[in-house]
């Protein structure tokens, strides 16, 4: 697993032990910054009081939600339910507007003139606003908020900016410091790396290698393309380098997300994927017949291009 930018490192339940939810919405603004005009939409939240006893518990433990659906987040964020267990805390995980269900203006939310509400400040202030609802509802005088990558950054932010509301944060692998450059920007790839070379020594050199043998075949041209596309077993095949260089952002970022999804247990999480994901991909690379194949496959767990055909 990355020690420094995973995009979620809470240690997960078994599938038996996360609680079920309940969901709810809640009206929000869309802009919190301009008094006019006023228009709303529905946030989806999930709630559970498992734990939580009226008029003995006081906190609430509030999960910033990501770039996507917020149930995907609560089925792997086992370390937020592990810790309610303790200190007795209500749930909550907020969903990020325009991600799942929390859509502003529904299907027209990205359309120009609207996504420009997509930002960390609208975000955060939803979530500050939603929690100052559910502390009128149910009279918790603490709360500490969660969350992991992009999310922990948003708990990071939430903490500084309304430290009224937010009494604590626990932001896992948030990305803070390099966002603020305060750090190299090469430093996540350094991470996917360690973890590569931490299932076998070799497997990084093979997949230099095959990046080697895939930008010789570029240079090619038509016929390096064809064999770039067998090897890949790609749907549309590449015509050009523009489509070669689309397809290492493809492969960086199956590296980097089976990385972020290195779990000791099958996940569903970034996509349907085995136990130590990364030691299956070490596998297919070290065992392939060739650099390029090995390449190919060990992304391909990622994009189940080993297990499916157009």
């Amino acid at each position: 697993m990355i020690a420094g930018l995973v995009l979620l490192v809470f240690v997960r339940f078994s599938t038996a032990n996360i609680p079920n939810y309940t969901e709810h919405s809640f009206t929000q603004v869309v802009d919190h910054f301009n008094a006019a005009p006023i228009v709303t939409f529905q946030q989806r939240y999930l709630l559970t009081e498992k734990y939580w006893t009226q008029g003995v518990s006081h906190a609430l433990f509030f999960y910033t939600g990501n770039e996507g659906p917020i149930d995907q987040f609560w089925d792997n964020s086992g370390f937020v339910f592990e810790a309610a267990t303790h200190f007795k805390a209500l749930v909550v995980f907020g969903e990020h507007r325009y991600y799942g269900q929390s859509l502003p203006f529904g299907n027209q939310s990205f359309d120009a003139g609207k996504v420009h509400y997509l930002t960390m400040d609208q975000a955060i202030a939803d979530y500050a606003v939603l929690i100052q609802f559910l502390q009128s509802k149910y009279k918790f005088t603490r709360t500490v908020v969660f969350g992991g990558s992009y999310g922990g950054q948003l708990s990071t932010y939430m903490r500084f900016k309304y430290p009224f509301i937010v009494d604590g944060a626990l932001a896992a692998s948030a990305p803070i410091f390099q966002v603020a450059g305060i750090v190299s920007g090469e430093l996540f790839w350094n991470g996917v790396t360690v973890d590569y070379n931490n299932s076998n020594s070799e497997c990084p050199v093979k997949v230099r290698q095959g990046f080697k043998r895939l930008l010789d075949l570029d240079k090619q041209n038509s016929t390096g393309w064809a064999n770039i596309s067998k090897a890949f077993n790609l749907c549309d095949p590449i015509n050009s380098t523009d489509d070669v260089n689309h397809l290492i952002g493809w492969i960086m970022n199956a590296f980097a997300s089976l990385a972020m999804a290195d779990y000791p247990y099958p996940t569903d999480f970034l996509g349907h994927l085995p136990a130590y994901p990364i030691n299956v991909s070490c596998s297919y690379i070290m065992n392939a017949s060739d650099v390029l194949s090995g390449l190919a496959s060990g992304v391909g767990l990622f994009y189940k291009s080993n297990t499916s055909r157009c």
